[in-house]
């Protein structure tokens, strides 16, 4: 959760930077900042899934036909929005348009300083809340994530271990239905175990009737029966469900039942929790919890987790 809030305080200075720019130098800092979003795998994906969540919006032609010099007008979702001010950014950084020339849409003003401070406040701002908001919405998961994590190795992990043992064959729908319970618990509405989409079922897809639903893929992992291949399968699930449901985000939560553990890879900074790895614009972060109750550390032996590379989780996606 660090990784985002550190994310959204950077966002945040880049906005501040453009707001304060005058007419010399506004249209670099616009590529300045479109870079920015783009060098970040979390923001990239946000705005690569804006042509999934608006396919019928074309924002070049939007432009076209609602700004002109008596004002300017908004698609009806926040989503729709942010695309075409995304789209603004790209023209305006490329060189296709100047900022300012967009001002007669935003700004009765003259001065060329303040007519670039109004389309920054009109349209900047706004797409870096919509930046914020979906980043925030996956820190508020993953603290939920983290939470049940370490509820289940404190306080559950000997039952749930014993109904699995005692029921193997419905063993990883036991785990499943425990944290849909949890997250139930949480105030995450409707975590519906294994909705139907066009790929498939997803075991945990929150809020499907909203434009924000969480997508959560569950597996087991035993280094056995349930192995590497195992975890990789709900990896390649996980994305293929945040692509029909439109989510630039979804998440992997591996209950952990062998002896020696797991250790998975990650894209972003190895100090970040949890990991994540970014596969055809989807960020997915991967959950470990451990599953399986051990003896305490003084009485094990000492054994290497078993270490994960990226290419056996992604394959060829």
């Amino acid at each position: 959760m660090h990784f985002e809030r550190d994310l959204q305080v950077r966002l945040n200075q880049r906005y501040r930077r453009l707001y304060k720019t005058d007419g010399n130098g506004y249209d670099r800092e616009i590529g300045y900042f479109r870079q920015f979003v783009l060098s970040s795998p979390a923001l990239r994906s946000i705005v690569d899934s804006l042509s999934r969540l608006e396919p019928d919006l074309d924002p070049e032609q939007w432009i076209k036909d609602n700004f002109n010099l008596r004002g300017y007008d908004w698609p009806d979702s926040e989503a729709g929005r942010a695309k075409v001010v995304w789209c603004l950014i790209n023209q305006w950084a490329d060189g296709k348009a100047e900022a300012w020339q967009a001002g007669n849409s935003f700004s009765s003003e003259s001065n060329i300083n303040a007519i670039l401070r109004d389309v920054t406040e009109q349209a900047i701002e706004p797409f870096v809340e919509y930046l914020h908001e979906k980043l925030g919405t996956e820190s508020e998961i993953l603290y939920l994530l983290e939470r049940f994590k370490r509820r289940v190795e404190a306080f559950d992990q000997d039952e749930l271990y014993a109904a699995y043992v005692k029921d193997t064959a419905r063993g990883e729908n036991i785990y499943d239905r425990h944290l849909r319970k949890f997250l139930f618990d949480q105030g995450v509405d409707y975590p519906f175990s294994q909705p139907q989409s066009a790929s498939g079922k997803a075991d945990v897809v929150s809020d499907v009737h909203t434009d924000d639903p969480l997508v959560c893929e569950v597996k087991l992992y035993d280094a056995s029966q349930y192995g590497v291949p195992y975890v990789a399968k709900g990896l390649s699930q996980a994305v293929s469900y945040a692509h029909d449901y439109g989510k630039t985000v979804a998440h992997l939560v591996v209950f952990d039942l062998s002896d020696k553990g797991i250790q998975v890879p990650t894209d972003e900074d190895v100090r970040s929790w949890p990991p994540r790895l970014h596969v055809n614009g989807v960020t997915v972060y991967i959950v470990i919890v451990k599953a399986k109750p051990l003896p305490p550390a003084s009485e094990r032996k000492k054994a290497a987790p078993r270490v994960v590379r990226r290419d056996e989780l992604v394959g060829q996606q």
